[in-house]
């Protein structure tokens, strides 16, 4: 299954803003957008292999999801929450990544992240330096 950008964002925005463990009752609306379990699942299973957030999740026998927390983001996921979390940036970040139709890895995201923040942040230095 294809990451969820919007999803991985959510997550990393409210894991970065809410003080305490994230736990199943914070869970509930991500699952009601995507109608189920499985996609939420992945997702936070991603985030956690990609060494973004310290968290787990338990599924019973029946594939229904039991169990879910999220205790911290890690450095890194500190790190690439800065990197996404300007809606401008983000806008311009999910436009490349569709134009491009693929599934990136964590590591590319990274970098596509890193040099469309660079570019942004460059297209606002002064043409003329030495008027400052």
């Amino acid at each position: 299954m294809k990451r969820n950008y919007g999803l991985m964002r959510m997550i990393l925005e409210d894991a970065s803003t809410r003080k305490g463990i994230l736990s199943m009752e914070d869970f509930a609306r991500y699952v009601m957008k995507l109608g189920s379990t499985e996609g939420f699942c992945q997702e936070l299973d991603r985030l956690v292999s990609d060494g973004l957030v310290i968290g787990s999740f338990e599924l019973d026998g029946n594939g229904v999801l039991t169990d879910a927390e999220i205790k911290e983001l890690t450095d890194e996921g500190v790190a690439f929450w800065r990197l996404i979390e300007n809606d401008e940036v983000w806008a311009i970040v999910l436009s490349t990544l569709k134009a491009a139709n693929v599934d990136v890895s964590y590591p590319l995201l990274k970098e596509v992240c890193e040099e469309i923040v660079k570019r942004y942040v460059t297209q606002f230095i002064p043409s003329d330096l030495g008027s400052l």
